[in-house]
Protein backbone atom coordinates (compact mmCIF):
# COMPACT_ATOMS: atom_id res chain seq x y z
CA UNK A 1 0.00 0.00 0.00
CA UNK A 2 1.27 3.49 -0.86
CA UNK A 3 1.00 6.39 1.57
CA UNK A 4 -0.12 9.81 0.40
CA UNK A 5 3.46 11.02 0.00
CA UNK A 6 4.43 10.79 -3.64
CA UNK A 7 7.03 12.48 -5.74
CA UNK A 8 8.61 12.67 -9.13
CA UNK A 9 12.13 13.02 -10.43
CA UNK A 10 12.83 14.06 -14.01
CA UNK A 11 15.88 14.74 -16.14
CA UNK A 12 16.34 15.95 -19.69
CA UNK A 13 17.91 18.28 -22.24
CA UNK A 14 17.11 21.98 -22.67
CA UNK A 15 17.66 24.40 -25.55
CA UNK A 16 17.27 28.20 -25.33
CA UNK A 17 17.68 31.19 -27.62
CA UNK A 18 19.28 33.80 -25.33
CA UNK A 19 18.20 37.24 -26.51
CA UNK A 20 20.41 39.77 -24.79
CA UNK A 21 20.93 43.50 -24.96
CA UNK A 22 23.93 43.04 -27.29
CA UNK A 23 23.92 39.50 -28.70
CA UNK A 24 21.60 36.55 -29.39
CA UNK A 25 23.03 33.06 -28.79
CA UNK A 26 21.80 29.51 -28.52
CA UNK A 27 22.49 27.55 -25.37
CA UNK A 28 21.98 23.90 -24.52
CA UNK A 29 22.03 22.09 -21.23
CA UNK A 30 20.76 19.43 -18.89
CA UNK A 31 18.18 19.93 -16.14
CA UNK A 32 16.96 17.69 -13.31
CA UNK A 33 13.89 18.35 -11.17
CA UNK A 34 12.28 16.94 -8.02
CA UNK A 35 8.56 17.40 -7.35
CA UNK A 36 6.75 16.77 -4.07
CA UNK A 37 3.25 15.82 -5.18
CA UNK A 38 1.80 15.17 -1.74
CA UNK A 39 -0.48 18.23 -1.39
CA UNK A 40 0.52 21.24 -3.49
CA UNK A 41 2.94 20.52 -6.37
CA UNK A 42 6.20 22.24 -5.43
CA UNK A 43 9.77 21.26 -6.12
CA UNK A 44 13.36 22.10 -6.93
CA UNK A 45 15.38 21.99 -10.11
CA UNK A 46 19.07 22.21 -10.92
CA UNK A 47 20.64 22.69 -14.30
CA UNK A 48 23.78 23.30 -16.31
CA UNK A 49 23.69 25.39 -19.46
CA UNK A 50 26.38 25.91 -22.10
CA UNK A 51 26.57 28.79 -24.53
CA UNK A 52 29.42 29.99 -26.73
CA UNK A 53 31.66 31.92 -24.31
CA UNK A 54 29.58 31.16 -21.17
CA UNK A 55 28.65 28.36 -18.79
CA UNK A 56 25.82 28.56 -16.26
CA UNK A 57 24.69 26.58 -13.22
CA UNK A 58 21.32 27.28 -11.60
CA UNK A 59 19.12 26.14 -8.74
CA UNK A 60 15.42 27.06 -8.59
CA UNK A 61 12.35 26.58 -6.46
CA UNK A 62 9.27 25.78 -8.54
CA UNK A 63 5.50 25.50 -8.28
CA UNK A 64 3.11 24.13 -10.85
CA UNK A 65 -0.45 23.08 -11.41
CA UNK A 66 -1.25 20.62 -14.16
CA UNK A 67 0.61 21.52 -17.29
CA UNK A 68 2.06 24.94 -16.30
CA UNK A 69 4.28 26.43 -13.64
CA UNK A 70 6.75 29.03 -12.41
CA UNK A 71 10.27 28.85 -11.01
CA UNK A 72 12.78 31.32 -9.55
CA UNK A 73 16.32 31.09 -8.23
CA UNK A 74 19.99 32.00 -8.38
CA UNK A 75 22.17 31.43 -11.42
CA UNK A 76 25.98 31.38 -11.54
CA UNK A 77 27.65 32.33 -14.81
CA UNK A 78 31.27 31.91 -15.88
CA UNK A 79 32.22 33.77 -19.03
CA UNK A 80 35.51 33.28 -20.81
CA UNK A 81 38.29 35.29 -19.10
CA UNK A 82 35.94 36.61 -16.38
CA UNK A 83 35.07 35.85 -12.77
CA UNK A 84 32.01 33.82 -11.76
CA UNK A 85 29.00 36.12 -11.56
CA UNK A 86 25.83 35.64 -9.50
CA UNK A 87 22.43 36.52 -10.92
CA UNK A 88 18.80 35.49 -10.76
CA UNK A 89 16.39 33.99 -13.22
CA UNK A 90 12.72 33.22 -13.39
CA UNK A 91 10.86 30.85 -15.70
CA UNK A 92 7.35 30.12 -16.78
CA UNK A 93 6.63 26.93 -18.66
CA UNK A 94 3.98 24.71 -20.18
CA UNK A 95 4.64 21.01 -20.55
CA UNK A 96 4.23 17.48 -19.52
CA UNK A 97 7.18 15.39 -20.73
CA UNK A 98 8.27 18.01 -23.26
CA UNK A 99 7.47 21.66 -23.37
CA UNK A 100 8.16 25.30 -23.94
CA UNK A 101 9.91 27.60 -21.51
CA UNK A 102 10.16 31.38 -21.19
CA UNK A 103 13.14 32.47 -19.09
CA UNK A 104 14.14 35.92 -17.85
CA UNK A 105 17.65 36.26 -16.42
CA UNK A 106 19.62 39.13 -14.90
CA UNK A 107 23.36 38.82 -14.28
CA UNK A 108 25.70 41.76 -13.66
CA UNK A 109 23.02 44.30 -14.73
CA UNK A 110 22.54 42.51 -18.08
CA UNK A 111 19.03 41.34 -18.87
CA UNK A 112 18.34 38.31 -21.07
CA UNK A 113 15.10 36.86 -22.38
CA UNK A 114 15.45 33.20 -23.39
CA UNK A 115 12.58 31.27 -24.95
CA UNK A 116 13.30 27.56 -25.10
CA UNK A 117 12.31 23.94 -25.58
CA UNK A 118 12.98 20.95 -23.37
CA UNK A 119 12.14 17.31 -22.74
CA UNK A 120 12.05 15.42 -19.44
CA UNK A 121 12.15 11.72 -18.63
CA UNK A 122 10.07 11.19 -15.45
CA UNK A 123 10.52 8.74 -12.60
CA UNK A 124 7.35 8.65 -10.48
CA UNK A 125 7.44 7.09 -7.04
CA UNK A 126 5.62 6.69 -3.74
CA UNK A 127 7.08 5.66 -0.42
CA UNK A 128 5.78 2.40 1.04
CA UNK A 129 4.54 2.37 4.62
CA UNK A 130 7.97 1.25 5.84
CA UNK A 131 9.49 4.24 4.09
CA UNK A 132 12.75 2.43 3.40
CA UNK A 133 12.54 1.94 -0.38
CA UNK A 134 10.90 3.33 -3.48
CA UNK A 135 8.07 1.75 -5.39
CA UNK A 136 8.46 2.73 -9.02
CA UNK A 137 4.99 3.30 -10.38
CA UNK A 138 5.64 4.97 -13.72
CA UNK A 139 8.59 3.02 -15.09
CA UNK A 140 7.63 -0.58 -14.18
Amino acid sequence: MIRAQQGALSIGPILHLNIGEKTNRLSFGLEAAYWNLEKFPAGLDVGMEFQKGAKRFYFEGQVGIGLAGLSFGPVFEKRKDDVIRLGFQTNTWANYFGGINLRWRRINNQKTFAPGLYAKYPFMFGFEDGGDHLLYIFNN
